[in-house]
């Protein structure tokens, strides 16, 4: 497991949330999992869409989200998405970064999420937070809902990255920017002992569409 962290507020040439003093840490293999992402799906696709979300168990409720529920969480909303398009010429291409929370000894886990879409595909992150809330009720049980939250650096209906725009450059950076919270070191001290830093989806490299 990487231990590497960064305070700086630039990394690989993006500008990544270290806070306003720059005293807030980030692991670096979390954000090269964020840029590597990036940089893939912008070169295969012409548009992608960036989208986080947050997942939370119920504090006072036995049926917690481990590591292994979130994993299937999101391999079934993979899945789900895949088959509302499986007969569009438009694949979602769906990758995913994830990493694990705990606040303290006493709280659930909770997790935070990036998505990265084929912008031709999906045009608005909604899609993606109903159908990871559909599947983290399911797995959990419950109706109750909150446990999924869209997060306000969407900017709406998310981060469209469009290569043939202007502002390309700036699209990139500002998904780098707002995903690189998912890399902050704060708030993951009291994670299981051996759990990694992060996850993420194996990158395929394609030709550009």
């Amino acid at each position: 497991m990487s231990n590497k962290t960064t305070s700086s507020n630039k990394y690989r040439g993006y500008d990544i949330n270290t806070g306003k003093d720059n005293n807030l840490t980030c692991n670096t293999k979390t954000l090269d999992q964020i840029v590597d992402t990036v940089e893939c799906m912008t070169k295969k696709h012409s548009k992608v869409l960036c989208t986080r979300v947050d997942i939370h168990s119920e504090q006072d409720s036995e049926n917690i989200i481990g590591g292994k529920e979130m994993t299937r969480i999101l391999e079934n909303t993979k899945r789900n998405i895949n088959s509302k398009f499986k007969n569009s010429p438009n694949k979602p291409d769906l990758h995913v970064i994830w990493t694990t929370e705990k606040t303290s000894e006493e709280n659930n886990p909770h997790y935070h999420a990036l998505f990265l879409v084929n912008g031709h595909a999906i045009r608005n992150g909604f899609t993606i937070y109903e159908t990871v809330n559909k599947h983290v009720k399911k797995k959990l049980n419950t109706e109750k809902d909150g446990l999924v939250h869209y997060c306000e650096s969407n900017q709406g209906n998310g981060i469209m990255i469009n290569r043939n725009s202007e502002d390309f450059e700036q699209q990139k950076n500002d998904a780098v920017h707002a995903a690189s919270y998912l890399a902050k070191t704060r708030s993951k001290e009291h994670n299981p002992k051996g759990s990694r830093v992060s996850s993420s989806s194996r990158l395929n490299k394609a030709k550009k569409k």
